[in-house]
């Protein structure tokens, strides 16, 4: 007997009927691992890691292969004068020298000993690495930002269809009562039409709303590297407490904006300091092991191979080049001065953010406890008007128009409430603390 209700939950489980509960913290925790642009962002670190493998590679010593066979049909030939030979002095002779089989082979490495722009590209790269760990933040916060604003409006929304759903159960009754009351000649009519159009509107308002929640959800899904096929369901009850705005003067030194700029301008420094290396000299050592083989063949073949070795030095300079660096390192300049100006207006607007942010707290948390007491307030008025409706004090009128303030006050309230919510995410995020990890 104990089969068949297992084998019922294997399937529903398998067939993928049961939806996944997840809470804010749960998808924000997903989307930041399994989002497309988190990941997409995360390759384009994993590319600068790579350019930083070869910018070091250019510190190894190089080594390089050159081989080259010739086949002369005819040897090339030489004008000599003859008197070198004893000969008569205006006398000249062409003469072919070698042999028409040649090979050779080079072996060259090469080691930089003094660049300095190199060891200054060695401290880009490590300053490269930094900003795309600073842009994968930054895309993270992005993602954190928008799944919890979804997430909220979602809640909203279910929220909303819960108090319209309450709403006709409610809206049932006066009905039944308004038929029955009409039934007797008590009412007219049109009172129940009013009341039955009254409900029809709510429940397309509710099927509206369903359908909103829908996309939202597909939207957290997408958000949060969910294939839409999968079916997920969220907490529907939006907290109400709210974090403590601290009276301290927040800096936001750890917002990213500010972070990107000082490593921006590390490495404007950086390029500046490497246009001056280019008036420097490079100096490099390389050692050249050569062999050559020349041969002929027929009656006569012979073969011989000639080894060659050396080592040098190699310094290049560049004295003057059209005031080409001169002018670059002007614009790098220029470059970090606007540098300079932005970091100034970044912090201004982070004191900005800031403090709105924190008067907006202030201010939503004391609409929520307003617009909570409202609803009470319109739940107590509605109730009562519900009882004077079905004792015959009232008219038709006064019951839809009390429904409707309730109505108005519940959206009131779900909307205080979510921009609480929202106005904490944009605390979090003006802070610099919209993710901790």
């Amino acid at each position: 007997m104990l089969r068949l209700p297992l084998i019922v939950c294997l399937f529903l489980l398998s067939s993928g009927v049961w939806a996944q509960k997840l809470t804010l913290a749960d998808l924000t925790d997903r989307a930041l691992t399994h989002n497309l642009d988190v990941r997409s962002i995360q390759l384009e670190r994993e590319i600068t890691d790579a350019r930083i493998k070869e910018v070091r590679s250019s510190a190894l010593p190089q080594v390089n292969f050159a081989g080259d066979y010739k086949y002369y049909i005819k040897i090339p030939a030489q004008v000599i004068p003859l008197s070198a030979f004893g000969g008569p002095e205006g006398s000249y002779s062409a003469a072919a020298f070698g042999l028409p089989w040649n090979l050779g082979s080079t072996v060259q490495a090469n080691q930089i000993l003094y660049n300095p722009s190199l060891m200054i590209g060695l401290k880009a790269a490590k300053v490269g690495r930094e900003v795309a760990d600073l842009q994968i933040r930054r895309t993270r916060e992005d993602i954190a930002y928008n799944v919890g604003a979804t997430y909220f409006n979602a809640q909203t929304v279910a929220q909303q269809v819960q108090f319209l759903e309450g709403n006709i159960k409610a809206l049932d009754r006066s009905i039944q009562i308004t038929d029955l009351q009409f039934q007797q000649q008590m009412a007219k009519g049109i009172d129940v039409d009013r009341l039955r159009l009254n409900k029809v509107s709510m429940q397309t308002q509710i099927e509206s709303l369903k359908a909103d929640y829908a996309r939202m959800l597909n939207m957290l899904k997408f958000l949060a590297g969910i294939p839409q096929t999968e079916t997920i369901e969220i907490e529907q009850r939006i907290e109400e407490t709210a974090i403590v705005v601290p009276t301290a003067e927040e800096s936001g030194l750890n917002r990213t904006e500010l972070l990107l700029l000082d490593r921006q301008q590390v490495a404007n420094t950086l390029e500046q300091r490497n246009i001056k290396a280019g008036f420097l000299p490079t100096v490099s050592a390389y050692g050249v092991a050569n062999h050559s083989v020349f041969a002929i063949g027929g009656n006569e073949s012979y073969i011989k191979g000639i080894p060659a070795y050396w080592l040098g030095l190699q310094v290049n300079w560049s004295i003057f080049d059209g005031f080409t660096r001169r002018n670059k390192l002007a614009q790098k300049q220029l470059e970090g001065q606007q540098l300079s100006l932005d970091l100034q207006k970044t912090k201004e607007s982070i004191s900005m953010d800031i403090s709105n942010a924190r008067t907006q707290m202030t201010v939503q948390q004391q609409n929520l406890k307003t617009s909570d007491e409202q609803v009470r307030l319109a739940q107590k008025v509605y109730e009562q008007t519900q009882l004077q409706f079905k004792e015959g004090t009232i008219d038709i009128s006064n019951l839809i128009q009390t429904e409707n303030s309730l109505r108005e006050a519940q959206n009131n309230y779900l909307s205080s409430l979510v921009k609480l919510r929202t106005a904490e995410l944009d605390w979090r995020k003006a802070t610099g603390n919209l993710i901790t990890k």
